[in-house]
């Protein structure tokens, strides 16, 4: 039953589609801080699925293994009339964008959330790439983690909907990033480098590889995060790693358990993110906040957000072939402190549910 809150804004009810991610369950409790809205979850998918998902046993969370089985079932839409906003996490799957291509008196009401690989690529299919232009074109708002993202969907997209940004916040993963900052820091032997976050082109694994390996002799250790995207590529990021850096290259294949990879984060003295794109974000907040040292392609959208917005300090990609072991290494503690300092207050709890909070009260 819809009621009236004090400030005149009647209480919706929101419909979340979110596949099962790393970044689920921290939304979901996310939205626990919103009451003023009534929020329900159709959860889908495969990835991630463990016997730890007991957010999927909530009474706000429906889950389906196959979400376009649901969609296909004409009690669907019904379902979907009763709903005042539908939130679609992820633009990624066609056979979403299709079922509301083909129910149009249903876009009224929706809002996208772009995660940053989603708005690179329309479809090839020519029937696909049609309904993906009309439904983001015609959908009620459009939310971007990152305001760049917004222009590019516009230039590409001629935008008619609203805009928001917005951020996920996971307490969980939080909670433990705090810990790691407080373990002092032993003594390493080795620089310790991480190269890009996944098995994908835009990470420039290849280039950066070439670039730092005039340190081969040094005493390095590269540790490349390859537990998603693309087989064939991460045999070449491996087998060409392994060429030019023997055992000091280590390549991750399979997805750590979410303790153990940011206790790996917490080993990193450097960190490489050569891509142009909007990606790696959870990678980023998680090594700005333990202190790491961040290289950025200065022409990329990760440098406008995090340098020209948050005001971070990090490096250029582009000097690494300019300087020796030592500058390429060095980060001081004054700087890591007020990266420390930025990056919280960027991605604190309380500005994402204010972002969140607005976004539902005005549409």
């Amino acid at each position: 039953m819809k009621t009236l809150l004090n400030d005149g804004n009647k209480m919706k009810k929101i419909l979340h589609l979110f596949r099962t991610e790393k970044f689920t369950e921290g939304f979901i409790d996310l939205m626990k801080n919103i009451p003023e809205h009534e929020h329900m979850f159709w959860v889908y998918g495969e990835r991630y699925l463990n016997d730890q998902c007991s957010y999927l046993k909530v009474d706000n969370v429906k889950y389906f293994p196959k979400l376009e089985i649901k969609l296909n079932k004409k009690t669907t839409e019904k379902e979907f009339e009763n709903y005042d906003l539908i939130v679609y996490h992820g633009v990624f799957e066609n056979y979403i964008i299709e079922y509301f291509y083909t129910h149009k008196d249903l876009l009224d009401k929706l809002i996208l959330y772009f995660w940053g690989g989603d708005k690179e690529k329309l479809p090839e299919n020519t029937y696909e790439r049609k309904a993906k232009k009309f439904v983001v074109r015609n959908s009620l708002a459009v939310v971007t983690i990152i305001l760049q993202d917004y222009f590019d969907l516009g230039k590409k997209y001629r935008l008619k909907g609203k805009h928001f940004c917005a951020k996920y916040y996971n307490e969980y993963e939080v909670e433990l990033i705090n810990k790691m900052i407080n373990v002092p820091h032993l003594h390493r032997e080795t620089i310790n480098i991480q190269l890009g976050n996944s098995a994908t082109v835009t990470n420039n694994h290849l280039d950066i590889l070439n670039t730092l390996s005039k340190f081969k002799e040094n005493d390095i250790q590269i540790y490349v995060p390859l537990s998603y995207g693309a087989a064939e590529y991460t045999q070449q990021v491996i087998t060409y790693g392994k060429e030019i850096f023997g055992d000091k290259f280590i390549p991750f294949t399979k997805f750590m358990p979410v303790g153990e990879y940011y206790n790996f984060l917490n080993k990193m003295d450097i960190a490489i993110f050569d891509m142009k794109r909007q990606q790696a974000l959870g990678n980023i907040h998680a090594l700005m906040r333990m202190g790491c040292k961040i290289y950025f392609n200065k022409n990329s959208i990760l440098w406008d957000f995090f340098v020209n917005g948050l005001g971070c300090i990090v490096a250029d990609v582009n000097e690494i072939s300019e300087i020796g072991i030592e500058e390429f290494a060095t980060f001081s503690e004054k700087d890591r402190e007020y990266n420390r300092i930025r990056i919280y207050e960027a991605f604190s709890k309380e500005k994402s549910v204010v972002e969140w909070k607005k976004i539902f009260d005005s549409l």
